[in-house]
């Protein structure tokens, strides 16, 4: 029985309330779910964040009551650019009770762009493969600083702008010549305690390969010496709760892992696979 830790709701980007995300979840079987709505800093007032994620987790305490026999309901949250605005990040965290903060970076303001990567037309833009590498170089040194900054539980997609470049655009791009950055973040995360999470948008590309070197991320964090992994679907509908976890069990299997983790009150939990 699997958990899905990664979810979004009307509260943020999501199309589904915390209900009805619920419902899905046990419509797919899974053992629970947490409801881990975006707090992204640069979009702060614009977004009414903080009023957003107090309602995320009044509707969630809601659903807790509702699905309690049938489905575990938990807390989260995910905190983007945190670097951007350590003080409204702070504000948004001190409404507390979460049982998950994930950490994501998904606008890379180094490289000049005004834009989240997920509104980049990577076909038109950055047509070298120098530049491609330099923007990709760039967001995983600002992840990089993002990790320091702040306590979170799961680092969420450290895949994620190739997730747009490849997964969306059709561009090739090769993830793993930032290997040494890599490392270098999943070394701290282990370090700290932090769980990589297994974000399940995209796991094959349309030859049947893993997509993203995920299997090597995955292995290298294996080697050296990370054990915790959340399986995070990113849906933002109830149709996509818990996509390809199927085959993400078995990519984890692969890679030489028996076992997941969720978070209860921040406390890791272990799931066997």
């Amino acid at each position: 029985m699997l958990f899905d830790c990664h979810t979004h709701t009307v509260h943020s980007d999501g199309k589904n309330t915390v209900s009805e995300m619920c419902m899905s979840a046990i419509e797919k079987g899974i053992s629970g779910l947490t409801i881990t709505d975006h707090a992204d800093m640069n979009f702060y007032m614009e977004r009414n964040t903080f009023r957003r994620i107090a309602a995320s987790m009044e509707s969630t305490a809601k659903a807790q009551e509702s699905f309690g026999q049938n489905l575990k309901v938990l807390k989260g949250i995910e905190l983007g650019e945190y670097t951007i605005a350590p003080r409204k990040a702070e504000e948004v965290l001190s409404i507390g009770g979460f049982d998950a903060v994930l950490c994501s970076v998904h606008f890379v303001p180094k490289a000049g762009w005004s834009l989240a990567y997920n509104r980049i037309d990577f076909q038109n833009c950055m047509t070298s493969a120098e530049e491609l590498n330099e923007y990709i170089g760039l967001y995983f040194d600002l992840l990089d600083e993002t990790v320091d900054a702040f306590d979170f539980d799961i680092l969420a997609h450290i895949h994620c702008p190739v997730r747009y470049i490849s997964g969306k655009w059709g561009r090739k791009s090769d993830i793993m010549i930032f290997e040494d950055k890599i490392c270098r973040i999943l070394e701290k995360i282990i370090k700290r305690n932090i769980a990589l999470e297994l974000n399940t948008v995209y796991l094959k590309d349309g030859e049947g390969q893993y997509n993203f070197s995920l299997d090597k991320i995955l292995s290298l964090y294996k080697c050296l010496g990370g054990n915790m992994v959340t399986l995070g679907s990113d849906a933002h509908n109830r149709n996509n709760v818990a996509r390809n976890f199927t085959e993400a069990a078995v990519l984890l299997k692969t890679c030489g892992f028996d076992s997941v983790y969720y978070f209860e009150d921040r406390i890791p939990k272990k799931i066997m696979i």
